[in-house]
């Protein structure tokens, strides 16, 4: 484009020189004496001295400025700078996405790598389970073998602390057999059979090698009776039956209880409210002990929790204790009364309020 409007301006102006040839002589003369009078021309156009053609590069024609070779240079340059940028970031991303791709590549050659290397540690834990268990299993299977030997056959059962049980009817309840193996049979399995019996507690059985049983016994012991029917019903601390025999033992004797017959089964427990109630026996006894009077107590009736009665049959004497409360208090005036009161068959009264009204005795007539 601009080459054309430099072309259409030298048109112009060589057209224009020729037409008016005359004008040009006459400027011309004019010219001369004016650039004798002055250094610099005022002409709006400047011709070279030695072509006699227009400069388009220094000179403006018709208000119109024409550019120069320095200008084309520059945006020559501009643009060849932006195009280098463009290829240069457009190499760049191309360099990026290379390494980004042989980063993936990498990771995947390495995540593959260390699956490979976790399949193989996993083989070798496998491999090494399976070693194991089959060396434990024979190693249990051998001594299965070795402890079933007829080294470790029963030859001797030993049971110690019995009083009431005989050491038979331990041995028979152990279902242990001479002669048999000493790990036939489990240690808890033994225990359960002892325990049957309701006047065994507790018991401990050790294997003694290579063929040798200890049974230690620790046994209930019979505190009370309780009648039922024409029999006595023997039952200790806990309110455990032990057993059920028509032989009275010296022990006192509980009445008023509240258990069904049903439920008098050797083995048994006492109901809820029964056992409540054993429990203020107990504090009664254990009071009673302490001012040595216990000896004397024959029978205690439960009947009314509010006023319990014991009976002292070697004395002849009924005691109304009340609900048992403060026994430390009510247990001196009792020993005391038996003291005075020897031999006197009659009642005595410690129930009241102590601090309002004394315990007094009132013989029978």
């Amino acid at each position: 484009m601009k080459k054309q409007k430099n072309e259409e301006l030298n048109f112009l102006y060589i057209d224009g020189k020729q037409d008016n040839k005359k004008e040009n002589t006459k400027l011309k003369k004019k010219n001369v004496n004016k650039s004798k009078k002055k250094k610099e021309g005022t002409d709006n156009f400047s011709l070279s001295p030695e072509k006699n053609e227009f400069n388009f590069d220094n000179e403006i024609v018709i208000g119109v400025t024409i550019p120069n070779e320095n200008k084309k240079k520059h945006i020559t340059n501009k643009n060849n700078k932006s195009t280098k940028k463009k290829n240069n970031k457009a190499t760049s991303n191309l360099q990026k996405r290379s390494i980004n791709e042989k980063k993936e590549t990498t990771k995947e050659k390495n995540s593959n790598k260390q699956t490979v290397k976790k399949n193989s540690k996993k083989g070798r834990i496998v491999k090494g389970i399976i070693k194991w268990t089959i060396l434990c299993l024979a190693l249990v299977a051998s001594f299965i073998y070795f402890m079933m030997s007829p080294l470790f056959n029963l030859a001797q059962i030993q049971v110690s602390n019995n009083e009431k049980i005989s050491t038979d009817t331990i041995i028979s309840l152990s279902n242990l057999t001479i002669g048999e193996n000493i790990y036939k049979t489990s240690i808890s399995k033994i225990k359960n059979n002892i325990k049957q019996n309701a006047y065994v507690e507790s018991v401990e059985v050790k294997r003694k090698l290579p063929n040798k049983i200890q049974v230690s016994v620790k046994e209930r012991k019979t505190t009370y009776n309780l009648e039922y029917g024409n029999s006595f019903v023997y039952i200790n601390n806990q309110g455990y039956i032990l057993e059920i025999s028509q032989d009275k033992l010296e022990v006192p004797i509980i009445e008023g209880y509240t258990t069904n017959g049903e439920n008098i089964i050797v083995g048994n427990r006492l109901n809820d409210e029964d056992l409540e109630r054993l429990g203020t026996i107990l504090k009664i006894m254990k009071s009673a002990d302490a001012h040595e009077i216990s000896n004397l107590i024959t029978k205690i009736n439960i009947s009314d929790k509010q006023n319990y009665t014991i009976v002292l049959e070697g004395e002849k004497k009924t005691v109304y204790l009340g609900d048992a409360s403060n026994l430390s208090e009510r247990m001196p005036y009792l020993k005391a009364i038996l003291t005075e009161e020897r031999g006197v068959e009659g009642e005595i009264f410690i129930n009241g309020d102590l601090n309002k009204t004394n315990a007094y005795f009132r013989r029978k007539e």
